[in-house]
């Protein structure tokens, strides 16, 4: 005889078989069918710093005098609309020959294997998400939700598995010729590392801070027991260490974020100007100016620590 917590844990199961073997596919082909043409302008941003990504997630080609840099995969099959951005922008995808992994999660870390394919480029990622990556999301710490977990164990919202070349620890600098990229593993749980680096753009050095996603995971528990464990811990250091970084640009994995769209229309209404020769009165002569954006940073890192701190105090009043 089945107890009633064992008809529960069969009703999740087959809800999550149902999820997996049927809605999820079908909701994975319709977002394909809609993302298959989608595509975003390559730009220059500042210095050798160009977007190179697709309209909802980014990447980043950092030009360097022995190679270049790519910052972030995006989603699985993403990687052929970035290579065609890059060739766009006039460089050669064989000219980078690294590969930064940003997150574990398929948004940043889904098209590096096709990326990896592409350019021959080595991968680095962090201790902590290395594995994570190498697996094509398996056993991801960031994966709390019961059902996600059935989901990922069963391989439905796997990626392609990258080659992980190289492994960072948190304060690593990673250099390539002149380049010089700084890790910050913040979250000892997921790896997400935030990457910062500097640019020079018309005789002045602009920090650029591509920062890691602020957003506690879905069915998260800040509380014990703490889900992941030291969740609340990593959240708090991250907070701090977010702050105390120099930050003229900054960048995050999902563009709408850091407002992508419209820093890039504002840059490019000012180049235009400038090429035509049209009266900027008001506006600053510089297509850099619309990124450089330091109150945006900490406005940004104030927004999610509301966010924080709201859900932690809705989860201490819980019985």
């Amino acid at each position: 005889m089945y107890r009633p917590l064992q008809y529960l844990a069969l009703a999740v199961v087959a809800l999550a078989v149902v999820a997996g073997g049927v809605l999820y596919p079908m909701w994975r082909n319709a977002i394909d069918r809609n993302d298959r043409n989608a595509v975003a302008d390559p730009h220059h941003i500042a210095g050798n710093l160009y977007f190179v990504g697709v309209p909802d997630v980014t990447s980043f080609l950092l030009l360097g005098d022995k190679g270049d840099v790519l910052i972030g995969g995006g989603h699985e099959g993403n990687g052929r609309k970035i290579v065609n951005n890059i060739e766009q922008l006039g460089f050669s995808v064989k000219n980078v020959r690294m590969l930064l992994a940003t997150d574990a999660d398929s948004g940043a870390a889904g098209g590096l294997a096709e990326l990896q394919q592409a350019t021959g480029a080595e991968l680095w990622a962090s201790d902590a998400s290395a594995g994570v990556i190498a697996s094509g999301g398996s056993n991801n710490p960031n994966t709390v939700y019961v059902p996600w977990k059935l989901l990922a164990r069963s391989g439905v919202t796997q990626y392609p598995a990258p080659r992980v070349n190289h492994r960072f620890k948190d304060g690593e600098t990673i250099r390539l010729g002149q380049l010089a990229l700084t890790a910050h593993v913040l979250s000892h749980g997921t790896g997400c590392t935030t990457w910062t680096f500097t640019v020079n753009d018309r005789n002045r050095d602009l920090h650029v801070v591509h920062r890691c996603s602020l957003e506690v995971p879905y069915r998260a528990s800040l509380v014990e027991p703490q889900r992941y464990p030291g969740i609340r811990a990593d959240f708090e250091r991250t907070f701090v260490t977010l702050r105390s970084l120099p930050a003229d640009i900054w960048l995050t994995t999902q563009g709408r974020e850091y407002g992508r769209f419209r820093k890039f229309d504002a840059s490019r209404r000012i180049e235009n100007a400038l090429r035509e020769g049209t009266d900027l009165s008001g506006v600053e002569p510089d297509p850099v100016a619309p990124f450089i954006d330091p109150q945006g940073y900490l406005d940004s890192i104030d927004k999610a620590e509301a966010s924080f701190r709201k859900l932690l105090a809705e989860q201490e009043r819980r019985p």
